[in-house]
């Protein structure tokens, strides 16, 4: 419930506002909240570490700062998504790929969009829906009511169709043998549905559920990111990179499982090593890690 009213206090104070401003505000809140979510900070400053291979703490904290801002540059796009005409959506989206896109679509199979909590990625999903495609999304659901209301409303204002997560079974299959698109986010895995993958040289922990669905329906598997271009923080210029994945099943589905997601796993290395800023990942990803205070407290005493 505390969480819902600063949500809806931030939507009064930053709606009125500039995007600019709105952006100048999410900063400087990112500051004070990196110093007081302890939890998320230690996961994100884990992850990061091994991104960008540092066990030097302030090399790790500078780009888990970078990320925190990111993160409320994110929150302030979310809230002027209801009031975004579906004109300034298409207009915000850099993207060349639409024929390749087509052509998936055209086959009729349903195509199954993987992507990760990085760049914007709402905005990658509703600029689908801006351009006219059946677009749905499985998303969490909270405890509270109310915020549920105000999060998945914003995006079914948008043309999103949303899917609550306890009822993803039916929705997810009816959805993609009607040819359409489903939405899922790989890095946070539900419980009861991890997998364990090679992910940047090191065991990491992600949902197997996008690989399952895939084996089981047949669809198309298109990792995605929607990225934050390097234009002025006044203009909102992602990228979209997308690109198909083909495998051919074994018949051992708890084998293809795992291979699958270690080829959608690794068609998104790339974006997280050249913008590690941009994964707002707030889990351990690589839980069998060695700590980051330990990795850097051997570090110091090698040197010394």
């Amino acid at each position: 419930m505390v969480v819902y009213w600063l949500f809806r206090l931030t939507i009064l104070v930053t709606r009125p506002l500039p995007l600019w401003l709105g952006y100048r505000i999410a900063a400087a809140v990112a500051e004070v909240c990196y110093h007081f979510f302890g939890r998320q900070r230690r996961a994100l400053n884990e992850n990061l570490s091994w991104v960008i291979q540092s066990d030097d703490p302030r090399v790790v904290d500078r780009v888990a700062r970078r990320a925190f801002r990111n993160f409320g540059k994110f929150v302030i796009d979310f809230i002027h998504f209801p009031v975004m005409e579906p004109d300034e959506v298409r207009r915000r989206l850099v993207f060349s790929g639409w024929e390749d896109l087509d052509a998936t679509m055209a086959s009729k199979r349903g195509v199954l969009i993987v992507t990760m909590h990085f760049g914007i990625w709402d905005l990658g999903a509703a600029t689908l829906a801006a351009y006219g495609y059946p677009i749905n999304a499985v998303a969490d659901t909270f405890a509270y009511d109310k915020m549920n209301d105000i999060v998945h409303g914003s995006r079914g204002r948008l043309g999103m169709k949303f899917i609550r997560f306890e009822q993803a079974g039916l929705g997810v299959f009816r959805a993609l043998k009607r040819g359409e698109m489903l939405a899922m986010l790989i890095d946070v895995p539900p419980k009861g549905q991890t997998v364990e993958v090679d992910f940047m040289g090191a065991t990491a922990e992600v949902s197997s559920a996008p690989a399952r669905i895939a084996l089981r329906t047949g669809c198309w598997v298109v990792p995605s990111v929607v990225l934050r271009g390097p234009d002025r923080d006044t203009l909102i210029r992602p990228i979209v990179d997308i690109h198909s994945i083909r495998y051919e099943p074994t018949g051992d589905e708890e084998h293809d499982v795992v291979e699958l997601t270690r080829q959608i796993m690794a068609s998104l290395e790339d974006w997280i090593r050249r913008y590690p800023e941009q994964w707002f990942i707030f889990r351990r990803v690589w839980p069998k890690m060695r700590p980051l205070a330990e990795r850097a407290a051997l570090a110091a005493a090698r040197q010394s």
